[in-house]
């Protein structure tokens, strides 16, 4: 159509054969003694000050109408001189030097976004033609005013916008993942083989117990060295040590047990150890995020989604890979996954380089003397009793406690406690222990899925009331036996769990300092396992005095108890900060 439009306007421009002769006429006849022909200025219209487009010539101006007297028209032809004012052609050159670029730049606009954008870039091209508006250099017209043509044909909403990346961050980030990826993998095979190469060697339910009280013990003693520790090293090499350490531990467990030297005497300690190096491992691996991203709550709570699905999936990885040991040798060979996963996680987290802020605060700290055996016992009840303090005088964060630390003790039962002796006694398969782990994973998996989908949308409380909702479905444990059922259970379980701690992670390291978080940490993670030790010891010796179906029956009006507390939790932390 636009085409059509500039060869009209080409047709209409060119001057009419009267017009032409009378111009031929003027280089012809004589320049003086005879009258001459002007054409007046037409009419502005109302649009602009060319005319109208009613008349038929586009661009050429009419003639005026001339008196000449008596002379002939003869006359008139063989000597009168015409002069004809130049007003025409000026004006058809600069019309068409409009209607030239507006043919260049509907070439370079001919995919536009959108059918709006088509229309406004065709009604500025149609009132170029017109002359109703001036043409621009093609400069401008690239950069000024939102009906300006792309050559890309982007719209301004379309165009590629964000903040700049940051290398040396997503190098920080990638190795946290997989790190913490390696050490997952290794972790699935303790919480596995232990339990159950204990039931199997040792005797009944209250050795499991008694080791689930041992690990707690000692991470709860470990966990307030854990904060003295990050005062004086980075964090990295912290966790790195703590992971080289476990491995040490487990590798000589595996080596006791094909000898024939394990005992209770010989397991017990090696254990103690193990979980003392759990409590700073943890406490290290969680302190890091912040030295490595700053305090905005919504990326840490991304970061920590991300970070726990790369932890989830190892997680399934380590549980079915376990679970197959388990069912194809015994659960003491299950353990040698451990130790190689572990060096490796160690290997990658003394890799990981902080933030400069964070690398000049530990490197700092590192450069105080190390306090000897009384000054570090002294400061680790310090550190509690700050923890303490941090957490306990604060309402809010009361809150955050009961509902950070209360669900986390009905998961570590679950795992530690409930899955192994369920899948051994109830459903009579070791080897489907590996199965619903791998449930509980899968379901912590989705629910960090979950919340790094809405994390702009859902806040920790709703997380929260449906953690306390879910943990109801541990009822379908006591009145099933059929694997499926259980499966699907601990997994809905797991995925609210799941999003609820991440969550309440997220706020916890986004209203701390870096100083208080450590210490707030040891508190809570004390708080934690001294309850989950406790609790363990008490079911222990209920399972063994009791038939199964009753102990599972009061292990889960505990659990009932547990949420009603947790959902309250939830719509107190829902209200308005103040």
């Amino acid at each position: 159509m636009l085409r059509l439009l500039l060869a009209a306007a080409l047709a209409s421009a060119w001057p009419a054969p009267a017009v032409a002769a009378a111009a031929s006429a003027v280089r012809a006849a004589p320049a003086a003694g005879v009258p001459s022909i002007a054409a007046p200025m037409p009419a502005p219209s109302s649009a602009g000050s060319l005319p109208s487009l009613g008349a038929p010539s586009l661009l050429a101006p009419p003639l005026a109408a001339v008196a000449l007297g008596a002379a002939p028209a003869a006359a008139v032809a063989a000597s009168a001189i015409v002069s004809v004012v130049p007003i025409a052609a000026p004006s058809a050159h600069r019309r068409l030097s409009s209607a030239a670029e507006a043919v260049v730049q509907a070439g370079d606009s001919a995919s536009p976004a959108s059918a709006e954008y088509s229309a406004s870039a065709s009604e500025s091209q149609f009132r170029l033609l017109l002359g109703e508006t001036v043409a621009r250099p093609r400069a401008v017209a690239y950069a000024d005013g939102p009906a300006a043509p792309r050559p890309s044909g982007l719209t301004p909403a379309s165009a590629p916008a964000g903040k700049p990346h940051d290398p040396e961050k997503a190098a920080r980030v990638r190795g946290m993942f997989a790190g913490t990826a390696a050490m997952k993998i290794g972790m699935e095979a303790v919480k596995l083989s232990i339990p159950l190469l204990a039931l199997q060697t040792m005797g009944g339910a209250t050795i499991v117990a008694g080791l689930v009280v041992a690990d707690c013990v000692a991470q709860s003693l470990f966990a307030g060295a854990a904060g003295s520790l990050l005062d004086r090293l980075p964090a990295p090499k912290v966790l790195g040590g703590a992971l080289v350490t476990q491995a040490v531990v487990v590798a000589s467990i595996v080596a006791l047990g094909a000898a024939g030297m394990l005992t209770p005497w010989t397991l017990f300690p090696l254990y103690i150890l193990f979980g003392g190096t759990s409590a700073i491992t943890e406490t290290s691996r969680h302190s890091i995020a912040p030295l490595i991203l700053g305090r905005n709550e919504e990326e840490l709570s991304r970061y920590n989604a991300r970070l726990h699905i790369f932890y989830e999936v190892s997680g399934v990885v380590g549980a079915l890979s376990t679970g197959a040991l388990i069912a194809l040798s015994s659960p003491l060979w299950s353990l040698a996954l451990q130790p190689p996963a572990y060096l490796l996680g160690a290997w990658i987290f003394w890799r990981v380089k902080l933030a400069p802020d964070g690398a000049s605060t530990a490197l700092a700290a590192s450069t105080r003397a190390l306090a000897s055996l009384r000054e570090r016992i002294a400061e680790y009840f310090s550190n509690i009793k700050v923890g303490a303090a941090l957490i306990l005088k604060d309402e809010r964060m009361r809150w955050v406690a009961a509902a950070f630390v209360l669900p986390q003790i009905v998961h570590r039962i679950l795992e530690g406690l409930v899955i192994p002796i369920y899948a051994k006694r109830v459903l009579e398969s070791p080897g489907s222990s590996g199965i619903l782990m791998t449930a509980s994973n899968l379901g912590e998996l989705l629910g960090a899925v979950l919340l790094l989908r809405f994390a702009s949308k859902v806040r920790a409380p709703l997380w929260v009331k449906l953690c306390a909702a879910t943990i109801l479905m541990c009822w379908v444990l006591a009145f099933t036996h059929a694997l499926p059922a259980a499966f699907i259970a601990i997994l809905a379980m797991s995925l609210t769990w799941s999003s609820s701690d991440l969550s309440l992670r997220s706020e916890i390291q986004s209203s701390l300092g870096d100083g208080d978080q450590p210490r707030a940490a040891s508190f809570l993670y004390s708080s934690l396992i001294l309850g989950t030790g406790l609790v363990s010891l008490l079911l222990g010796l209920l399972i063994d005095a009791a038939a199964m179906t009753p102990a599972l029956y009061g292990i889960f009006a505990l659990y009932t108890a547990v949420a009603a507390v947790v959902f309250f939790a939830g719509r107190r932390l829902a209200a308005p900060k103040t």
